[in-house]
């Protein structure tokens, strides 16, 4: 996360846009900015588990980041190849990774309507995100393969996401704090049925490095510029130290109670 925003700092300041792809080092749950993570993240059962917890700058609903390969994308909200609207920005970019899987031989495609909320009737917890794909985001078949979440920064433009790569990710039923053995067995059963990872779509094991050279591809047909691939800077690598130390890394971030504001 802290990442993220030191990247999204230095095309503020005048560097190029950039399409970053990582991965997390113990697992890591990220929650969305307005999640209330004491009332809906059994924590206790994240630290049994080796699975680290962070809010994310961007809303949306808990996901866990285990055998995945995130993305983010950083750019001015005005960027002429990937900015505008919120819907068209998203639209956009999702159109560069179904570009991409299919350079890798998945048939992906993007979600066509926005479908109905999936939150059970009479809980104070909100569901996974992988329980149900918003509009331009991308399926398999009709199963959710990315969840993606989107912030305007000021004038700047974040938007990141998680393409899995294996099952893990159906392991977050048991780091939240569901109300009865029957909600879980519910939200296990949707996600069995209404998500799919790339080891499942083509049945084996996905390399990392390689996916990520394929969305690269792709990022680079769809917009039809180059993409040059360079590691972080020393300042952003400092910058990141601090955003670690004094934001991303502390208790007031991660477990204050955090209150939307609309501009």
């Amino acid at each position: 996360m802290a990442a993220d925003e030191a990247v999204l700092e230095s095309v503020r300041e005048g560097a190029s846009p950039v399409f970053r792809a990582f991965g997390w080092q113990p697992p890591g749950l990220s929650f969305g900015y307005a999640q209330r993570v004491d009332r809906e993240v059994d924590l206790d059962r994240c630290r049994e588990m080796g699975v680290e917890v962070v809010r994310r700058p961007t809303g949306g609903r808990a996901v866990l980041h285990w055998n995945e390969l995130t993305y983010s994308v950083l750019c001015r909200g005005d960027d002429p190849l990937v900015g505008g609207g919120v819907l068209e920005a998203y639209r956009r970019i999702s159109e560069c990774l179904v570009a991409g899987l299919r350079l890798s031989g998945v048939a992906a495609d993007l979600v066509r309507s926005d479908p109905p909320s999936v939150r059970p009737v009479g809980e104070p917890i909100t569901s996974p995100c992988f329980l149900s794909a918003a509009r331009h985001e991308v399926v398999i078949g009709g199963r959710k393969l990315i969840g993606s979440a989107q912030r305007r920064m000021g004038d700047m433009l974040l938007q990141h996401g998680s393409l899995i790569l294996g099952p893990e990710h159906k392991r977050i039923v048991d780091l939240l704090r569901l109300t009865s053995d029957d909600l879980k067995a519910q939200f296990r059963r949707e996600l069995d049925e209404g998500t799919t990872s790339l080891e499942e779509a083509l049945g084996r094991p996905v390399a990392f490095d390689d996916l990520a050279e394929c969305l690269r591809r792709g990022f680079e047909g769809t917009l039809g510029v180059p993409f040059v691939e360079q590691p972080l800077t020393e300042r952003e690598r400092a910058r990141i130290e601090i955003l670690v130390r004094e934001k991303y890394g502390t208790e007031a971030w991660n477990f204050a109670v955090q209150r939307r504001v609309i501009r």
